[in-house]
């Protein structure tokens, strides 16, 4: 598909979704690059950091089934996504009330969880919309949510080069609410309600649907340090600063583009499942050159290349989700895979890492990071056939 082609196809999406997936990640861009560096702003050293975030994954994995399940058994998506997207907003200027640990726990909480929930709860019913419109082109959707994160994040990072990296939180409540208003376009549910006996008469969850789970599990394993303490390295180890901090939030927010695009191309050249494969591949070479960088400006490299690593996480993920998980429990099953299997992993994973962090360097917690995910990669590379003839019957 060339360029003229593909822009005509982004142009046929609902500029209502466009608006919405713009406003809700820009309320992302302001917060999500800079999060983990204003806690340390604050005092917090890298085992607190470790703590906080492995605390709001434990609660993110308890309390995110509850929104999936809330939001299939009475089928209101857009209603919850709508809440959920109010909260994420209004969670970043929460963070600027105190700095009590226990004030930041809970603010932080919010934040995550709402983040998260988003995320799971926008995918399923734009990829329903999507398919109404006899489109596959998801990509095209995320790719306005990329644009806007990476300039609102490249924005933040411009005003808060002498300041607080805080200074730009309250933009994200504002961006939050006007994105409630364009939730609209999205539909309002992704099947009819059942009744009790119908729920129970659903068929169980197939062997490849707890694959992509396990996949994620082990994915999100190595991913955890790496998202939590890439930012702290890159400022206190290779001299960085906060403009350079938004910078890269940009960049990883546009390499992420050309993925989206050759994403669909992608997965009709090797399936959803070569595509999940193929980011795992990516995110070894990504993680493992962070290890090996001396200074910060060749890390905006390293970001390009998870940017693009992430972006085909994502559609795959997504995808092989509709193709595995049944309507009645579209909500449940994308809050599993995105958010409760990885919030286990990351339960985990992110103390571990704190202390890996704070006593043998960033360079070997990174390593370690490449080798879960190639072990991710081996084991999804030997059951890919199995998992491409479930996903298409």
């Amino acid at each position: 598909m060339n360029l003229s082609a593909a822009l005509t196809r982004r142009l046929q999406i609902d500029w209502r979704i466009v608006a919405f997936y713009i406003f809700a990640f820009a309320a992302g861009g302001v917060v999500q690059p800079f999060l983990n560096l204003y806690l340390a702003e604050v005092g917090l050293t890298g085992a607190q950091i470790g703590v906080l975030q492995g605390w709001t994954a434990f609660i993110a994995v308890l309390v995110t089934p509850l929104f999936g399940l809330f939001a299939d058994r009475i089928q209101r998506h857009r209603l919850l996504l709508r809440i959920i997207v109010f909260l994420k907003g209004i969670s970043a200027p929460l963070l600027l009330v105190s700095s009590a640990y226990s004030w930041l726990v809970g603010a932080v909480s919010l934040r995550v969880i709402t983040a998260q929930a988003q995320d799971a709860i926008m995918n399923r019913l734009t990829l329903k919309r999507l398919q109404a419109q006899r489109q596959v082109n998801f990509g095209s959707v995320r790719f306005w949510g990329a644009l806007s994160f990476a300039g609102t994040s490249l924005l933040a990072g411009y005003f808060a080069r002498d300041a607080s990296v805080g200074i730009m939180f309250p933009l994200s409540a504002m961006m939050g609410i006007i994105a409630v208003f364009f939730a609209g376009a999205l539909p309002k549910q992704m099947t009819a309600r059942l009744n009790n006996q119908q729920r129970r008469d659903l068929p169980p969850r197939t062997v490849g649907l707890w694959f992509i789970l396990g996949m994620a599990f082990i994915y999100t394993l190595g991913l955890s340090g790496v998202q939590t303490f890439t930012a702290i390295y890159l400022v206190k180890d290779l001299g960085a600063d906060n403009a350079f901090i938004g910078l890269m939030g940009a960049v990883g927010s546009l390499a992420p583009l050309p993925a989206f695009h050759l994403a669909d191309w992608l997965i009709r050249r090797i399936g959803a499942t070569g595509v999940l494969a193929a980011s795992f591949f990516l995110s070894i070479f990504a993680w493992g050159g962070l290890a090996l960088l001396t200074s910060a400006p060749p890390a905006l490299i390293v970001v390009t290349l998870q940017g693009f690593a992430s972006a085909l996480y994502l559609v795959a993920l997504v995808i092989l989700l509709g193709q595995l998980s049944l309507p009645q429990r579209a909500a449940t099953d994308q809050m599993l895979v995105q958010l409760t299997i990885p919030g286990i992993a990351g339960m985990l994973a992110q103390p571990l890492s704190g202390w890996l962090f704070d006593d043998l360097g960033g360079p070997t917690l990174f390593v370690l990071d490449a080798a879960i995910v190639f072990l991710a990669f081996m084991v999804l590379l030997s059951n890919k056939k199995a998992l491409n003839l479930e996903a298409v019957q």
